[in-house]
């Protein structure tokens, strides 16, 4: 097997299987490094993706590769302490976690392999606890090895130091903790699942990079110092041992004439409290059926971010980062008025053990141009899966359901109930004014036609079949409700956009054929013509998915995004593919950053603001020029 030198010399000459291998080779460790810097697994990708990145582009300036591990552990940490320096979220503190429920919790109670997702956060902020026990040195060490599932002699050459130092910090470490408390620091760690498809996703960055070429000598004398020197030499070549024996020190061409400076990256050692980000993935788990696999591309691309806080990758310059948003929440609905983007409902996340309703009625607005959030007059109804469509600068908040965390004998569930409520919301006066409610109580997916709101299929849990195919549309100016021709195929949770007039539905969820089997994952595309009430079959999606969006710059929808899940394999998606109704073809653009489920995204002077997603807080911009 070839050694990490012998990977970069190939490197170099062009090679970037070669890379990929040194990733394969290196990724667990930084990952696990960079988790244990920021306690959180979706920021630790995107600080391992940078890394490398970094890393493929300054690989001609390590002036010794069989250093290259230390030097990786250079780019990460530096990496962590700049994103540490850039975030301060208000996340649970592991202080609220008391050390008594941690030495009088039994072991046995982790082992469950049927917990809820809460409880799966919580044995990570258990973990965490445990760990801040430990010394700086010691806690880096288990991490390594049991996250990273690194040796002694690979955590050695991470390091720098040497194999008995980090024997010693293990056996430190494991005796500064209980039996029983290591076991539950080995279960968790070692039982995280590594993202399957990060080296794929930053070898397919490194597809647009080129190392940055070694530094050119500059000349080691001006041209005038040159010809005194060559002046030198010739009255000393014509000399007389005599006169040559009071130099002590020849002059030698080998000599370096300028002084040099090498800059050394130092490992920094910071004990900062990192707060690990509690989420909570709300909604009615389902897999897809074998037949569908064909074209799917999912790609998981942990974000990039520099010191800055607003670049989103060293490989395009087609994102950026904006300022979060200020509620975590899942489920929400955007629209955009004056430039202005307004965040509405959703479902926000209970403190563990608490049980109610967790739709919120939230509305926050947005301004690009300075980047700044203000919270605006709550939605009168608490909803999340909430609709929103604007007309005459008005938003129509249609639909969604409320819902609310249960006790169940193994741990908590959810419970929700569809809603007919539309509610209209004034930007200008910042008040709410009840409207005719929908026909159909239910979460639906809304769109603008010549002034007019198409409510397009959903989901209705009473039902005997939830996913919906009806088309319902509202009447702003006379507050009344009429119904159209349904879809072909029903379906939920599908991405909705509109060019010259025409509405398509693009991918969702739809029932099965099979009764009592999961939900199927669509690719299939339908167009609705509002003269004619008519849909028409168009070109399938590239792959199936959910929860994805669709927005329309200059006549083509960018369909971004979104979930698929296989075999109990849970894929969030970062591709970006474009269709363009005048060819009924489709193309991939740029992937995201990272994969996103969920989010919402909305056009603004030509460029994609995605929010949230998965669920995270962040707004990032695409520009697709």
């Amino acid at each position: 097997m070839e050694n990490d030198a012998q990977l970069i010399r190939r490197i170099l000459s062009g090679d970037d299987d070669a890379f990929n291998t040194l990733v394969q080779r290196h990724q667990r460790g930084v990952h696990a490094l960079a988790w244990r810097k920021v306690s959180d697994f979706h920021y630790a990708e995107e600080i391992t993706q940078d890394t490398f990145l970094q890393a493929y582009k300054k690989l001609s300036t390590l002036k010794n590769p069989n250093q290259f591990a230390g030097w990786l552990y250079v780019i990460a940490n530096r990496l962590c302490i700049n994103w540490l320096q850039r975030h301060k979220p208000a996340m649970q503190s592991l202080e609220d976690t008391p050390m008594e429920e941690i030495e009088e919790s039994s072991y046995a109670h982790y082992t469950s392999k049927q917990r809820e997702a809460e409880d799966t956060e919580h044995r990570y902020e258990i973990v965490q606890k445990l760990l801040s026990k430990l010394p700086e040195s010691e806690r880096t060490v288990m991490t390594l090895h049991y996250l990273g599932e690194m040796t002694a002699k690979e955590i050695s050459k991470f390091l720098g130091v040497s194999v008995n130092t980090i024997t010693n910090r293990l056996w430190r470490a494991r005796k500064r903790l209980r039996e029983d408390q290591e076991l539950l620091v080995q279960e968790v760690l070692g039982g995280a699942q590594f993202p399957a498809n990060l080296t794929e996703n930053i070898m397919r960055q490194v597809a647009d990079l080129k190392p940055t070429p070694p530094p050119v000598a500059k000349p080691l004398l001006p041209w005038g110092a040159l010809g005194v020197a060559t002046l030198l030499v010739t009255m000393l070549l014509g000399a007389t041992n005599q006169y040559l024996a009071r130099f002590q020190k020849p002059y030698s061409f080998e000599a370096v004439a300028e002084p040099t400076v090498e800059i050394v990256d130092t490992a920094i050692l910071l004990d900062i409290d990192a707060k690990p980000d509690l989420r909570n993935q709300v909604g009615r788990p389902a897999s897809t059926d074998k037949n569908i696999e064909a074209g799917l591309q999912a790609a998981e691309t942990p974000l990039v971010s520099d010191t800055q806080r607003n670049s989103l990758g060293p490989a395009t310059l087609q994102w950026t980062r904006k300022a979060d948003m200020p509620t975590s929440r899942t489920g929400f609905a955007t629209s955009v008025v004056n430039g202005k983007v307004f965040v509405i409902g959703g479902n926000i996340q209970l403190k563990r053990d608490e049980f109610g309703d967790i739709s919120t009625s939230t509305v926050e607005m947005y301004d690009p141009k300075t980047d700044t959030w203000e919270r605006k007059s709550d939605m009168p109804t608490a909803r999340s899966g909430v609709s929103v469509s604007v007309v005459d600068g008005k938003i129509y908040a249609i639909g969604g359901s409320k819902t609310k965390t249960i006790q169940v004998p193994r741990g908590s569930s959810f419970e929700s109930e569809e809603l007919a409520t539309v509610e209209m919301y004034d930007p200008v006066t910042d008040t709410w004014t009840q409207k005719a409610d929908m026909p159909t109580p239910k979460k639906t997916m809304t769109c603008v036609v010549n002034g007019k709101i198409y409510a397009i299929g959903g989901w209705l849990t009473t039902n005997e079949k939830p996913h919906l195919g009806t088309v319902e549309v509202y009447d702003p100016g006379t507050n009344t409700w009429a119904k159209a021709q349904s879809m072909n195929c029903a379906r939920c949770s599908a991405a909705i956009g509109v060019v010259n007039g025409e509405i398509y539905a693009i991918g969702g969820l739809g029932s099965h054929p099979i009764q009592d089997q999961s939900d199927l994952y669509l690719s299939n595309v339908e167009v609705f013509n509002p003269k004619t009430n008519q849909w028409q079959e168009k070109t399938e999606m590239p792959a199936p998915k959910a929860l994805h969006t669709a927005s329309v710059i200059d006549g083509k929808i960018y369909v971004i995004g979104g979930y698929f899940k296989k075999d109990s394999e849970f894929k969030k998606l970062s591709t970006i593919e474009i269709y363009d109704p005048a060819t009924d073809r489709w193309t991939q653009a740029s992937v995201m950053p990272i994969g996103k489920w969920g989010h919402k995204t909305e056009v603004i002077d030509g460029q994609i603001y995605i929010f949230g997603g998965g669920p995270v807080t962040s707004v990032q911009v695409y520009d697709p020029r």
